[in-house]
């Protein structure tokens, strides 16, 4: 019989939302292999984990659930690394450290961006979660990354963010940079407030942000 991917999909979908780890990764490979594209297989498994999101939000869903789909796409993320990433691939379009700073550990959304901008080409350092500023710092002095992508979930990572700007001010990095913040904690206002360069709620969006800076960029030089 032949397999018929739209058919597959409905499938992923359904084990996704039902919690069904052991198949999942099986699913997503087969679904590559038969011709979706991973950028497909990516917008299916970020709406489960929004549906998920909205569940957990409204009370139908408690914390174990959230943690699972967060490791659920892991799982989907890893079989999406291995069809983009091939071993022989050595031209990235661009370098990005990610993570979250010090005093928040949440990654799911991290995360999300991180799979992303790999599929399209950029080369990603992500860094984890609770990240001390001196860290970023570093990373982005031994990579030489010209974008820092930072995840807030919680406010309590304001003042880690804005000593990571007065660290790369001090060391003559921060016209080098371009930081991009996202997260339920982040807000428009923080672009002045903080001294960053752009935020965003959505993982897309923040893709064609930092797209659009790589196309200014090459159109000036």
């Amino acid at each position: 019989m032949v397999y018929d991917v739209s058919d597959g999909l409905t499938r992923f979908t359904k084990d996704f939302l039902a919690f069904n780890m052991d198949s999942i990764e099986e699913g997503a490979e087969r679904l590559i292999r038969s011709g979706l594209d991973t950028k497909e297989l990516l917008s299916a498994a970020q709406k489960c984990i929004e549906d998920v999101g909205r569940k957990f939000e409204n009370g139908e869903y408690y914390l174990p659930e959230l943690v699972v789909s967060g490791e659920i796409f892991i799982k989907v993320s890893n079989v999406i690394k291995r069809h983009t990433n091939p071993a022989n691939e050595t031209k990235k379009i661009g370098t990005i450290v990610l993570g979250t700073p010090q005093g928040d550990i949440h990654c799911l959304g991290k995360d999300i961006f991180g799979v992303l901008a790999e599929a399209n080409g950029f080369l990603v350092h992500n860094m984890g979660v609770d990240v001390p500023p001196s860290k970023f710092v570093e990373k982005l002095e031994e990579t030489g990354a010209s974008v820092l992508g930072l995840s807030a979930l919680l406010t309590t990572t304001y003042d880690p963010i804005r000593e990571i700007v007065l660290q790369l001010e001090s060391k003559g990095l921060r016209q080098k940079t371009f930081i991009i913040v996202g997260g339920a904690a982040t807000t428009k206002g923080m672009v002045n407030k903080l001294g960053i360069n752009a935020q965003t709620w959505d993982a897309y969006e923040g893709l064609r942000i930092i797209q659009s800076l790589i196309r200014d960029t090459e159109d000036a030089s």
